[in-house]
């Protein structure tokens, strides 16, 4: 070592590392900055450092040899301290990469009890606003059965998006039955979870048939511990965009009886990114049977439309390899929705749309010799790829258990997947519409109603399933306030839509509450 270039001693918790002062100067901003100056360490030529030790092993490595190490596992704390040495430029992007390249729910357990509000790589925040998403899908997988009593306890006090709280009893059954001797003692703690005051008096008479809950002696103290709080089966909600120009776009929200709550108009940012574990405020809307989509930041007022480069990518596929991969035990299958004579013969050629139901995918399709089939359990990872590049010629979506459908030739078809029952009609006049202009689209669960929207003129029909009837009763109307004619050209309508919404996240440009008489 020469005489100039003295060592430097650098203690990290209980391992002690003698290193060249001069050579980590010139490769760490940290020790460039604290030598440069007349501090204690400058003197001493002695660093105290608090790394996790692999960690710490890892940037030491890189330093001399320009290669390192990185795991799942130390990915979070390896990004922190890199970000402490400020080593920003050449080591935050490689960890972010391969944090969005590699994370699956697989990762959870190791990942979530990592991050903080403050995390530099990904927050709790941006990563609770994913695990609440798509809570309904993660209950389904292996991955969610062999979590930990404190990590489930910690999933299950998030504010989660399911359309009743029954689902979240339903999920912690379903943990603690797959190995009921050794954890149905957690079993009273997990149910404190449950919001009891918004349970539905309907599902009350199953919660308490359930075996391991007539075996609770203290079952009725447990819902007596109820703190209200905020309702989680109130986050669905129908979404309509309109296009004002090139970079401009106005998102309006409506709740399930239609009011208006009027947000703000949104600008184009093309800088946003398109991962789908990425920030706290925003949310992906998609339309079209998720063929199309847009990501809107709710705080910054910004939008960037969903366009996945990678051959075969596109937004379920994504969903597929983070989620879909881990999910239990179960085979794809297909059924014909009509009652027809012979096996039914599919290919990846044949369209097909993939709807989202209740935290499930159901896939709805036509062979070529305009055969009615659908799958209603796993997927067929087959049917993600390409997706978006498929014909149209039919409209579906999917209200509880029933899909409904509207054909080219406006053929109008329910089926009950749980009664498999198919049933068609004819409620329209050929004339009436143009196909390339309609909207089919209906919340997944408790409602009554499916909207078939017309983007030229506005107009909205609704479909009460309950009277089972088409009434033509709203029409979306476009006139500025401070316009002086109704003729003027009005927003272009996009799409009109159902999507779960954190709306703590969304500030509508007015307020609206029901005060008593």
């Amino acid at each position: 070592m020469d005489k100039e270039d003295q060592e430097l001693i650098i203690v990290n918790r209980n391992v002690e590392y003698t290193v060249s002062k001069r050579f980590i100067c010139s490769s760490v901003p940290y020790f460039e900055k604290m030598f440069c100056c007349d501090l204690l360490e400058s003197k001493e030529n002695k660093v105290q450092l608090d790394f996790e030790e692999r960690v710490f092993d890892s940037i030491l490595n890189w330093i001399h040899t320009g290669s390192f190490l990185i795991q799942m596992e130390n990915v979070i704390s390896f990004y922190e301290a890199a970000d402490y040495l400020m080593i920003n430029d050449r080591l935050l992007q490689p960890c972010l990469s391969y944090f969005q390249e590699n994370f699956t729910i697989e990762y959870l357990p190791v990942i979530l009890p990592q991050v903080t509000k403050v995390s530099k790589l990904i927050s709790s925040g941006a990563l609770e606003n994913f695990i609440c998403r798509h809570f309904l899908k993660i209950v389904n997988t292996n991955v969610f059965l062999d979590l930990s009593f404190e990590l489930l306890e910690t999933i299950l006090k998030l504010d989660l998006m399911v359309h009743s709280e029954y689902q979240i009893f339903e999920s912690i059954m379903k943990w603690v039955n797959k190995h009921a001797e050794s954890r149905k003692k957690f079993l009273a703690p997990l149910l404190n979870c449950v919001r009891w005051f918004f349970i539905d008096p309907f599902d009350v008479p199953k919660i308490k048939d359930d075996p391991l809950i007539k075996s609770m002696p203290d079952y009725d103290s447990v819902r007596m511990d109820d703190k209200q709080g905020f309702d989680r089966s109130n986050q669905s909600y129908f979404i309509s965009i309109h296009k004002i120009n090139k970079q401009n776009l106005r998102i309006k929200v409506f709740d399930k009886k239609l009011f208006c709550l009027p947000i703000c108009d949104f600008k184009s940012d093309d800088t946003m990114p398109l991962e789908l574990v990425d920030g706290e405020h925003t949310s992906d809307i998609l339309f079209d049977s998720g063929r199309k989509g847009i990501r809107i930041d709710w705080v910054k007022k910004t939008f960037r439309w969903l366009d996945f480069k990678a051959p075969g990518s596109t937004y379920y596929s994504d969903i597929n390899r983070l989620i879909l991969n881990f999910l239990s035990d179960m085979r794809c299958q297909v059924f014909s929705l009509e009652k027809t004579e012979g096996k039914l013969s599919l290919s990846l050629s044949d369209e097909r749309k993939i709807l989202e139901s209740n935290g499930k995918f159901v896939v709805i399709g036509k062979t070529r010799e305009q055969k009615w089939f659908g799958s209603f359990s796993k997927p067929n990872s087959s049917w993600f790829d390409d997706y978006k590049c498929r014909m149209h010629s039919f409209l579906a979506t999917v209200l509880d258990n029933v899909v409904y459908i509207l054909t080219e030739k406006l053929e109008f078809i329910q089926y009950n997947y749980s009664t498999k029952s198919f049933n068609s009609s004819v409620p329209f006049d050929e004339d009436e519409f143009t196909f390339e202009d309609l909207i089919l689209t209906s919340h997944q669960a408790k409602d009554d109603k499916v909207i078939l929207v017309n983007k030229s003129s506005g107009k909205m029909y609704i479909f009460y399933v309950d009277e089972n009837k088409w009434v033509q009763k709203y029409q979306i109307m476009n006139v500025g306030p401070c316009s002086k004619s109704a003729d003027l050209p009005v927003d272009k309508l996009i799409t009109f839509t159902s999507a779960f919404l954190s709306m703590k996240n969304i500030k509508p440009l007015y307020k609206r509450k029901f005060v008593p008489f």
